[in-house]
């Protein structure tokens, strides 16, 4: 199942990790997100945002990470907080403009998003493709199992 991750990254001990109606694939070794995926629901906790401004700070791992290439980064969530998604292993660094969907990618983005938390029960996933050893993917694969189209999948650039 993981055998395009396991090729880029061989030295890999990935886990299954159950969290309410959301489940996580994880790698130990490289201590990031593979695939997160669920079936929404409307959001199990109020957003807890005094906790969401503190760790992990986000740009100072991207800036250690790209230097100047560096992006602005919001703390993104594999797994939208409007559907049900949470805090601590959900969290990735994302571009601000895909996450707040001031890009036409982020238009996309938060489009599928807005699907995902109106329609309670659909089944989504997110899966994170990197270019490196670290947490900040490359690009995330997005999709959502629709009523009427089948598979709506997107890519979007995130770095």
């Amino acid at each position: 199942m993981f055998a395009a991750y396991e090729d880029v990254t061989p030295a890999s001990e990935i886990v299954r990790i159950n969290l309410d109606l959301a489940c996580f694939f994880f790698d130990l070794i490289a201590e990031r997100v593979v695939l997160a995926y669920a079936f929404s629901t409307p959001s199990l906790t109020k957003r807890d945002a005094s906790r969401i401004r503190g760790f992990p700070n986000v740009n100072a791992s991207v800036k250690r990470v790209m230097g100047e290439r560096a992006f602005h980064a919001d703390k993104g969530h594999f797994l939208g907080h409007a559907s049900g998604g949470r805090l601590d292993i959900n969290l990735f660094p994302q571009r601000r403009e895909l996450n707040r969907g001031w890009s036409e990618q982020g238009k996309r983005y938060r489009a599928m998003e807005r699907y995902v938390a109106q329609q309670p029960g659909t089944f989504f996933y997110s899966c994170p493709i990197y270019d490196d050893d670290t947490w900040i993917p490359h690009t995330l694969e997005y999709a959502v199992l629709t009523d009427d189209r089948g598979w709506w999948i997107e890519c979007f650039n995130n770095k």
